[in-house]
């Protein structure tokens, strides 16, 4: 379990992101953790007896674009001093995690995701609360990060998606896990800059979802016509 530095309680640091290219969501349903890389073993709560979960996103800016990352990096060298300040002094041997990850390098981007290479990227995650219904069972999970539209408008969660472009807020800290030391980030919320409906540059990754009609033909002859035809006589009359 992830504790904070020393057994004490950490210092969190607000931020928000420049705009990056989506690449992983788990904005509106979480994730469900695990305790095994094969995401066979459940990782279960020993206090409610169900599985954690957890919201996500994962963003990725261009390695040309490494000017704007620079007040994270600056932010994330005042958590580690803060958090650890035996790691500031002369000579003193202390191993931090990577802040960034690197989608070249093949310890980063383990399964060579393309749309990760020639860019860094961040996860930002949110733990789920979870409860079971006492009247039908359903396990529910809450805590979700609130989305917002470029104009400050309200979006919908299925409106944001990889490939898209966004920015999020959080909160950086110092964790420790198992002898090593992280700047842990966690989401608040996410904005939505630009989607495929609003940029066709964009490409959403995974493919674009298909239309009903591109996928059906009709399935039975009879009412449906009858309406159309309807409709069609109808719109003479208008």
């Amino acid at each position: 379990m992830t504790k904070p530095y020393g057994g004490g309680k950490p210092t969190f640091e607000e931020f928000i992101t420049p705009i990056g290219m989506v690449c992983h969501l788990f904005h509106d349903k979480p994730q469900l953790k695990t305790t095994d890389q094969l995401g066979k073993v459940p990782d279960m709560d020993p206090e409610t007896g169900l599985q954690r979960a957890e919201y996500k996103i994962t963003l990725a800016w261009s390695k040309q674009r490494m000017a704007e990352l620079t007040p994270l990096i600056e932010l994330a060298n005042k958590v580690k001093a803060t958090a650890w300040p035996e790691s500031m002094k002369p000579g003193a041997f202390f191993a931090l995690q990577p802040f960034f990850r690197d989608g070249d390098n093949p310890e980063h981007n383990t399964n060579g995701k393309d749309y990760l290479k020639g860019r860094y990227y961040l996860n930002f995650k949110a733990k789920s609360d979870a409860k079971r219904d006492a009247q039908t069972g359903q396990i529910i999970y809450s805590g979700a990060p609130g989305l917002l539209g470029p104009y400050g408008d309200s979006i919908m969660p299925t409106d944001i998606y990889p490939g898209c472009t966004a920015r999020c807020s959080g909160i950086m800290f110092g964790t420790e896990y198992m002898g090593k030391h992280f700047i842990s980030t966690r989401l608040n919320n996410i904005q939505l800059f630009e989607n495929c409906e609003m940029n066709p540059a964009l490409e959403r990754i995974g493919g674009s979802k298909p239309t009903a009609a591109s996928q059906f033909g009709a399935l039975k002859e009879g009412a449906g016509q009858v309406m159309g035809s309807t409709m069609n006589g109808l719109q003479g009359l208008l």
